[in-house]
């Protein structure tokens, strides 16, 4: 049996749930016949009793279009059916986006209106950005973005050589960073008369991060580019394009208050920072004051008439005595601080104002000063900028007026406001510097209100009681209901994790038990801690073991015992217990000596120095006792040190002692102290 076409004209009819009408040439009978024929057709594509009828004409609707230049979704419109496949003949088409969407939107998320010129000019007006958009669907990043510019303020210096009058010029720029692609385009501020071709410096375009150019130039493997993004320009940071390496020192207003909400920066991070100073510049523009024609300087000779009205077409201020008081003053006022004491009536109180006084049109303007929790409701203005201050309150009657000026304004001098008799207290700096032009002093401020002596709390800190650490317990101290851990100084365990110094220690006491007992002092330079072992000794009736456990442990004074308090010969007390260290392992002599910042009484260099000026006296010392075979030991070598006037603490002798006895002999010849005063410490090994 052959498959029948679906696109051909002999079939009986389109779809078996949409029989055509007696007027299209079906009768009843043949339509008996292709129900007949369905049943015993196979059940292919397009031929079943379910299929989907194939759509004769079924335009779609638009969905996507631009309106007024911006791309906008169309999402279906009430009362607007899609075309149906089994529609009637006299059944219209729906009507078009651009007819249906007549009226205009009220809100954002509306879609079924149109965005009209005027609706889209005070969305522009108000900085609003509102687009017939469903609130379901995201805008991509050039809609969300769109025309979103940072500005950053930046320099780099470059070098200038074969000049006697400057080595180095700061080049200021201005750095523009497109956020809806991550584009940046750099442009140099112009210097008058500066020599240098300015302008656009670089054009938009992403710039690559030289750690990435690096990587594909030596040949690593293939990696994606990574490029510069808003983060990277934060206040202080150096950003290197293309050799040039530029210092951010500051932005602007909208683009702090974008990165502080959207990209989480902190105020460090846009703090402004001054530009370094350019001495070339500053005297260059010195030159440029006494060569141009800029008003105040003296040159002995008149200016032309026709200089000046070309000077003033080209931008340059001139006089405007002749322009009236506006173009004179502007917009500046006299600001003074007034006091309004209404106790003597009931319910009255002390209030405080603003008066401004505007020098364009002599108009008052008086604004109200609240305090928290004052009572009052906020009211915007106490009078506002209508007319002239009348002196007297207006009866109505045809008088003449007078009117308060700048001149009758003075800090102690009272004035009438509609009826309302206040006190002007103080002014600003502006006010203070207009009265001294015009050569009128004004007083000194006066007091609005007593200030109240504010309590000093002092938060006093308990003692510590010895249950557990001391750092745990001043972190309850710090008002927090579940105070966090102490913090420790990572660095410096790292960096002297495994560093202990290890003394032999003597106790210190009057009981005659205590004298044969030794014990072992470990100092732990990784956090400061000290741990005390006693050796044990056979039959001396004392248990060996820990004597102290480790802990940091403190001095008299509060401080903790450091690094530089250990030495041999160094008196220390423990919880209550003195002991003198006697001596130290090979790894501690060598560690101290390695480190002459952390133990100065192991620096054998100003030890050296020491023994250099007096040898001299060293060797009259050794030739009035020499006798026998010259050997010494280490208490003559102290001795000696002594008599010539150098007073050394135990452990400088051991440092200068152990240069003396490398190989640990016990007794030297005199002649090696001799030697090593007059040699140079960095030539021996």
């Amino acid at each position: 049996m052959s498959q029948v076409s679906f696109y051909s004209p002999k079939r009986p009819s389109t779809a078996l749930g949409c029989v055509r009408p007696q007027g299209n040439g079906l009768t009843p009978e043949h339509t008996h016949e292709l129900m007949k024929f369905r049943s015993e057709f196979p059940n292919l594509p397009g031929f079943g009793k379910h299929s989907p009828q194939r759509p004769q004409s079924a335009p779609k609707n638009q969905s996507l279009k631009f309106v007024n230049g911006f791309m906008m979704v169309n999402s279906p419109l009430p009362g607007v059916r899609l075309s149906s496949p089994c529609r009637s003949p006299m059944h219209k088409r729906p009507m078009t986006a651009s007819a249906v969407l007549s009226k205009e939107v009220e809100s954002p998320n509306d879609v079924s209106g149109r965005y009209s010129f005027s609706r889209r000019q005070s969305d522009r007006d108000s900085n609003g950005f509102a687009l017939p958009f469903c609130p379901a669907s995201k805008l991509p990043s050039f809609l969300e973005h769109d025309r979103r510019v940072l500005l950053f303020n930046a320099y780099f210096e470059e070098d200038v050589l074969q000049s006697a009058v400057e080595t180095k010029r700061i080049r200021i720029c201005e750095i523009f960073f497109y956020v809806e692609d991550g584009t940046i385009e750099i442009i140099q501020t112009k210097q008058e008369n500066s020599g240098i071709p300015q302008g656009v410096f670089l054009r938009r375009s992403k710039v690559e991060k030289p750690e990435s150019q690096h990587r594909r130039q030596s040949g690593s493997p293939a990696q994606k580019p990574t490029y510069y993004d808003v983060n990277d320009f934060k206040i202080g940071n150096e950003v290197e394009i293309y050799g040039r390496k530029f210092r951010i020192v500051n932005c602007n207003d909208s683009t702090r208050q974008y990165v502080m909400d959207e990209q989480g920066w902190h105020e460090v991070d846009v703090a402004p920072l001054p530009f370094p100073r350019d001495s070339f510049a500053e005297m260059n523009k010195a030159k440029m004051r006494r060569e141009s024609g800029v008003p105040g300087v003296d040159r002995k000779r008149k200016m032309n008439d026709l200089k000046e009205v070309m000077e003033s077409m080209l931008g340059k201020q001139t006089s405007v005595t002749d322009r009236g008081l506006f173009l004179e003053s502007g917009q500046d006022a006299l600001c003074f601080h007034v006091v309004w004491d209404d106790r003597e009536r009931l319910f009255g109180d002390v209030q405080f104002f603003k008066l401004f006084y505007y020098l364009a049109d002599d108009t008052v303007e008086i604004l109200p000063i609240y305090k928290k929790n004052d009572g009052r409701d906020p009211m915007p203005k106490f009078l506002k900028r209508i007319s002239r201050l009348p002196k007297n309150v207006p009866t109505g009657k045809a008088e003449q007026t007078e009117y308060y000026s700048w001149e009758d304004f003075a800090i102690g001098a009272e004035i009438n406001v509609l009826g309302r008799p206040m006190q002007i207290a103080r002014c600003d700096k502006f006010t203070r510097d207009h009265y001294l032009s015009k050569g009128i002093v004004l007083n000194e401020d006066m007091d609005l209100e007593p200030e109240e002596e504010k309590v000093k709390i002092e938060r006093q800190i308990p003692p510590y009681n010895g249950f557990g650490s001391e750092e745990d317990s001043l972190r309850s101290c710090t008002a927090h209901i579940n105070p966090p851990p102490p913090k420790k100084d990572l660095a410096k365990m790292r960096e002297k994790q495994g560093v202990i110094l290890r003394f032999n220690a003597h106790l210190l006491s009057d009981k005659t038990e205590d004298e044969t007992r030794r014990f072992v002092i470990q100092y732990f330079m990784e956090d400061d801690t000290i741990a005390i072992r006693e050796p044990p000794i056979r039959n001396s009736g004392v248990m060996g073991g820990n004597f102290l456990r480790r802990q940091v442990i403190k001095k008299h004074d509060g401080t903790k015992y450091g690094p530089g308090d250990m030495y041999v010969g160094n008196i220390v007390d423990f919880v209550s217990h003195r002991f003198i260290l006697l001596n130290a392992d090979e790894y501690t002599y060598r560690l101290m000596e390695n480190d002459e910042r952390t133990f100065p009484y192991s620096n054998f260099s100003r030890l050296h120095e020491q023994l250099a000026r007096a040898v001299d006296s060293i060797k009259q010392y050794f030739v009035a006792r020499y006798s026998g075979d010259g050997l010494i030991d280490m208490s003559d070598f102290s001795a000696c040190c002594d008599n010539v006037g150098l007073y050394l603490n135990k452990q400088e002798v051991l440092t200068l002692w152990r240069k003396l006895d490398k190989k640990n002999k016990g007794r030297i010849s005199f002649t090696k102290v001799l030697k090593l005063a007059a040699d140079d410490p960095f030539v021996r090994n």
